[in-house]
């Protein structure tokens, strides 16, 4: 019998989108979570459930095993599912333990449901082998454990928290031989020509955007960073031992600090590993240079958080970060030849008529390879989580593509869901038209006829009282 079973509740047969575009990445935090408790001499084995039919394929395998220990990874998207499990694991007899990003934020929700033994707040890889030290072998004491939330005759306790984990080295590589990397390899290849896996190189994020849970959960507003021989070490191991031949970083920024970047895509020229990758930045933190660099390394697309077209909207989400940056930004990536994905947002407290207009005109001149557009969504932890009034107040969701206004807002939600559909289809007649003329003259036929609609349908100036707050906030900063 394992010490521990660690179980990942996303289903790929659960999730519409994906279920078209299967672009699965393996559980990266409970792999490392796996090697430390390895290292520490527990036995651990992981139930990723990405592949599993449903939820009854994956209650049968833990019965099957029948684990003292479950430990759940938790997300606003993986809730019900999870908490399903967990709640089956609790009837067989087994302990529940709870960690990621949801649980470190609102630890009360999984704890209240009376299946859920103890919450790990924060990064795992300590707590969990403090945790087990304390529930298999009685080492320590459950109040001497930093970063975990329990219940205790009948009150939720609250331990102190752990200080981040700062030597990133120290940390064991991923467990990545208790997932079926070969299915993951096939999934990639039939769907879309290559195998892809992830690779975290930091932790934290030193920029605190309104809208974003990362300065709170899991890593926090902080920023530790890995060497990087061991990073390169680990991209051999998943380059030539597993066969991936491209590779998402999954940093929160991938080129904060350029000197690292820089030595990062020469070692893996130097050491001749071939393979493609992508990763996410900000517009701010790249320049020729390091694009160069990053190109002659293998970096085939790098994904950019853009938002808004609007400066106005940009300095009321706290995005530090200026128009001109975004432009240059892309304009650069289009010279060395590196593709672009732009993350945009409608919808943030402030956001009107004009705001939007701005958007669009401004994603048509910069003609990113791919888009995609969100409605502005409140985090739970996050400073607009904490400004706007709820009308929804969903503990999760179910699928990570759902797009709905989940707070009271002076923009009509089917007026933003009509200039997301306007949007969509402006910039693809754009991008289109630098191929075929005959687009250019639909696009402007497109933008004719749905400006009225969109100029009757919102505002013209936003009486938005979180936005009027947040500009009290913006100067109070300066």
């Amino acid at each position: 019998m394992v010490d521990l079973l660690l179980v990942f509740p996303y289903f790929l047969s659960y999730d519409r989108t994906q279920r078209k575009f299967r672009s699965p990445f393996p559980p990266l935090g409970l792999m490392y979570v796996a090697s430390s408790l390895r290292e520490k001499g527990y036995s651990v084995k992981i139930l990723d459930c990405t592949f599993l039919r449903d939820l009854d394929e994956a209650k049968e395998k833990i019965k099957r095993e029948s684990p003292n220990l479950v430990g759940i990874y938790g997300m606003i998207t993986l809730t019900r599912r999870g908490l399903e499990l967990a709640k089956f694991s609790k009837a067989l007899g087994s302990k529940v333990i709870y960690g990621g990003p949801d649980p470190s934020l609102r630890s009360e929700k999984y704890l209240k449901t009376g299946f859920v033994d103890y919450v790990v707040v924060g990064e795992g890889e300590e707590t969990a082998c403090e945790l087990l030290d304390f529930l298999i072998k009685g080492r320590v004491k459950v109040e001497e454990i930093k970063g975990i939330h329990y219940i205790k005759n009948g009150e939720i306790k609250k331990n102190l928290p752990r200080n981040p984990i700062k030597d990133l080295d120290s940390i064991p590589f991923p467990s990545r031989d208790l997932i079926d990397n070969e299915l993951y390899r096939k999934v990639w290849l039939e769907d879309h020509g290559y195998a892809m896996s992830s690779i975290i190189t930091s932790r934290g994020c030193p920029y605190g955007c309104y809208y974003c849970s990362n300065p709170i959960a899991p890593f926090g507003r902080r920023y530790y960073y890995r060497s990087v021989e061991n990073v390169v070490k680990e991209l051999e191991q998943i380059v030539l031992e597993l066969r991936f031949n491209r590779i998402w970083f999954a940093d929160d920024v991938f080129t904060i600090l350029k000197d690292r970047t820089l030595k990062l895509c020469d070692e893996i020229v130097k050491r001749n590993l071939k393979f493609e990758w992508s990763c996410l930045t900000r517009a701010d933190r790249v320049d020729e240079e390091t694009l160069i660099a990053m190109k002659r390394a293998g970096c085939e697309l790098i994904f950019f958080g853009v938002e808004s077209g609007s400066q106005r909207i940009l300095d009321l989400m706290n995005r530090n970060m200026k128009i001109e940056h975004i432009r240059r930004a892309f304009k650069l990536c289009k010279k060395v030849g590196i593709r672009t994905h732009s993350f945009l947002m409608m919808g943030f407290p402030g956001e009107d008529y004009y705001s939007i207009m701005q958007t669009i005109s401004f994603v048509k001149e910069l003609l990113p390879d791919e888009f995609s557009f969100t409605i502005a969504y409140p985090l739970p932890g996050t400073r607009l989580y904490n400004m706007v009034d709820l009308i929804d107040k969903r503990d999760e969701w179910d699928e990570v593509s759902e797009n709905s206004l989940l707070f009271k807002s002076d923009l009509p939600s089917w007026a933003i869901k009509f200039a997301l559909w306007k949007a969509k289809y402006e910039i693809l007649a754009a991008k289109k038209a630098m191929k075929k003329r005959a687009f250019s003259f639909l696009g402007k036929g497109f933008k004719i006829l749905t400006d009225p609609i969109l100029g009757l349908s919102l505002p013209k100036r936003s009486n938005c009282r979180v936005a009027d707050a947040l500009v009290q906030i913006q100067r109070f900063k300066a």
